[in-house]
């Protein structure tokens, strides 16, 4: 998404600039200073937008974008953090030298990397948040105080978003995943996971038939397992 220019002087008619061209008898000033601020926009690699002093959807969008992302990235940062409990056991995270130690328990290793992505996913839609309302605070073209906070708030959760993608990239790559361990979790809880199967059998007076049916979780995991390997290729 381009961002907009912004060239419509105080009051958003370009009035100064149309006048100079009448007094430089232009033929046509409205269109020139027009053509003008078309061309200032291209040569700057923006997109050209009548004048949006007040308008900060641009900021919002942006905000609400960069969110986006860090609630996907925690909430897979979450489930690693969880299955990763010495008592469940059933991911790791990449080792890397140096990372996770633990000071008081030599044997363990803290999920660093879902610890760092969490903690972006948590702040991230506070900082969003403050654009929402600079956005609805500014007034009279010349807002005091609400354009003055929207670019550090961008810099500050693009900058933590941008971290918090690497951090991903890194667990995704080098996640170490225990099968063994997730079958056996599974078997004994078996027959809670399958209980609406059997419900649904008992309804139609029959009985579920004895094999791993799982329904559509084949499809729905080949679908996640296609749009991950597609974001990390774009990752490289």
């Amino acid at each position: 998404m381009a961002l907009p220019a912004q060239f419509g002087g105080a009051a958003g008619t370009l009035s100064a600039a149309v006048e100079l061209a009448t007094l430089r008898r232009v033929a046509d000033p409205v269109s020139a200073v027009s053509r003008a601020a078309a061309d200032a926009a291209a040569t700057l690699a923006l997109r050209p937008a009548p004048p949006w002093h007040t308008t900060r959807t641009t900021f919002t969008a942006i905000g609400d974008a960069l969110v986006a992302g860090t609630d996907a990235w925690g909430r897979i940062a979450t489930d690693v953090a969880a299955l990763s409990r010495p008592e469940i056991g059933e991911l790791a995270e990449p080792a890397a030298a140096g990372r996770g130690g633990s000071s008081t328990m030599p044997q363990k290793r803290n999920p660093v990397l879902s610890v760092l992505i969490r903690r972006t996913a948590l702040t991230a839609p506070a900082l969003a948040s403050t654009l929402h309302l600079t956005a609805a605070l500014a007034g009279d073209e010349r807002p005091d105080g609400a354009w003055h906070a929207e670019w550090p708030t961008v810099r500050d959760l693009a900058r933590r978003t941008v971290v918090a993608a690497s951090h991903t990239s890194e667990l995704l790559r080098g996640l170490r995943v225990d099968t063994a361990r997730m079958r056996a979790t599974a078997d004994a809880a078996w027959r809670d996971l399958t209980a609406e199967r059997r419900a649904i059998a008992a309804f139609a007076g029959g009985e579920p038939a004895e094999d791993d049916y799982l329904g559509v979780a084949d499809a729905v995991i080949t679908a996640v397992l296609a749009r991950a390997h597609a974001y990390l290729e774009t990752t490289r």
